[in-house]
């Protein structure tokens, strides 16, 4: 922009924006253009909105960037928000559409119901959602395009590459039948809001954003971590609605504005409250108390969903029981409390049994369980005979602090100081 008279200290600084929330409360959404082939502002503020390619905020001028035209034709924008009623009214006619197109039961519904509500506020917890799939291809490819239809700026991606345009923060519906468990953990570690990877020129870029990924294998679904959720979408030979192109353009129209409505709506509040979101009762299962924020809590939803969301829970459960690290905290739990120090051989054997209990079928060795000790922090020192684990004060401390972490219901023993502080669940 040039200044035609001189005085550059009455422009404003121009910012470029996909969106997201002001100072003051003020909302920034993209819209399509009503001439169409391109976006615009909408500014929300106070239940009222407008629309324009730029708006002035103080002494910033913000407006978007431009967009490729190949995107218009690969994800939806609304117009403008329309009402939807009452939150659970919204939430049931999406999942019916789950029902409808895709034959799902009303738990698994609701389920995807919410997996949808979730895409329009990535912005809002420290991680957005990982939801692998497996089935049948063509069944999943049909449930991306319906999902494209009711989530926000959805994108059916056949590669994962930095050049997908990470900075509309889009839902990506990942069709991508192989990748190497050192890519998915650079995609898992970068799956942060706060985490940054850097770009071209000096540049850092954010590139967290929910992922929806078909996984052929139980093998490829390993790959993306424990915290990635999971559902499997069974054979059906029951009859459903086709979803042509046509109709998920229908969809789109009716529900991308909505959905638009239903963010501008909530987007400050839950903001406001994202740090309580962010606390999950386990790693990687924050889609509980997002969903609960955008619904308030409606008993009948709830309902639908809790047993999809306990089975993730019990998964995350059972895998973090057979980790060994986790075994050799519990191992040393009571032993740190009565005794001054116990070697590595005696903690392998007792991590084994534990672990072979379990279901683990794979030994460990002093060694392995060494480095492991090693890695937690829990050092050893040769007693002139064999190396052991010296229970001081400053390795109790750390047991307790383990324990914690990992989440461990274990005994509280009376006066230690470490059990209070630390605040372990006593387990009786």
């Amino acid at each position: 922009m040039e200044n035609q008279n001189g005085n550059f200290q009455i422009w404003p600084g121009i910012h470029v924006t996909f969106g997201g929330i002001l100072p003051g409360g003020v909302v920034l959404e993209l819209v399509e253009s009503s001439s169409g082939g391109g976006v615009e502002l909408l500014r929300w503020e106070a239940e009222s909105y407008e629309i324009a390619p730029q708006f002035k905020e103080s002494a910033t001028l913000y407006t978007p960037d431009y967009l490729h035209t190949s995107l218009f034709g690969a994800t939806w924008f609304a117009r403008e928000p329309a009402e939807y009623g009452l939150p659970s009214h919204l939430f049931w006619k999406v999942a019916d559409l789950f029902c409808r197109y895709m034959g799902f039961s009303r738990e698994l519904a609701a389920f995807m119901t919410g997996v949808v509500f979730c895409s329009w506020f990535p912005d809002c917890c420290a991680r957005p959602m990982t939801l692998c799939i497996t089935g049948d291809m063509d069944q999943v490819v049909k449930l991306f395009w319906l999902l494209r239809a009711v989530c926000r700026r959805a994108l059916v991606v056949a590669e994962l590459s930095l050049s997908l345009p990470f900075i509309l923060c889009p839902t990506l519906l990942i069709n991508v039948l192989k990748i190497s468990a050192r890519a998915a953990g650079r995609w898992r570690a970068s799956n942060y809001c706060g985490a940054f990877i850097p770009g071209a020129r000096g540049t850092l870029r954010n590139i967290a954003c929910t992922k929806i990924i078909f996984c052929e294998t139980e093998a490829a679904r390993e790959v993306w971590g424990p915290e990635a959720m999971h559902i499997a979408l069974l054979p059906t030979t029951q009859e459903l609605a086709a979803l042509t192109e046509q109709e998920e353009a229908h969809l789109a129209a009716e529900y991308q504005p909505q959905f638009l409505m239903f963010r501008l709506r909530n987007l400050s509040s839950i903001h406001r409250s994202g740090a309580g979101l962010c606390q999950p009762k386990f790693a990687g299962f924050e889609l509980r108390g997002n969903l609960l924020a955008c619904i308030a809590e409606d008993p009948e939803i709830v309902k639908a969903w809790t047993p999809l969301l306990e089975a993730h829970e019990q998964e995350l459960l059972t895998r973090r029981s057979r980790n060994p690290g986790v075994a050799a905290v519990e191992t040393v739990w009571a032993p740190a409390h009565k005794q001054p120090e116990m070697s590595t051989e005696q903690i392998t054997q007792r991590v084994d049994a534990l672990l072979r209990k379990r279901g683990e079928i794979l030994p460990y060795n002093s060694k392995q369980i060494g480095w492991k000790l090693r890695e937690l922090g829990l050092d050893r020192q040769n007693n002139g005979k064999f190396k052991v684990v010296r229970f001081s004060r400053e390795i109790r401390s750390r047991i307790h602090q383990l324990a914690a972490q990992f989440g461990l219901k274990l005994p509280k023993v009376p006066g230690c100081a470490d059990c209070e502080a630390m605040q372990v669940v006593a387990e009786k």
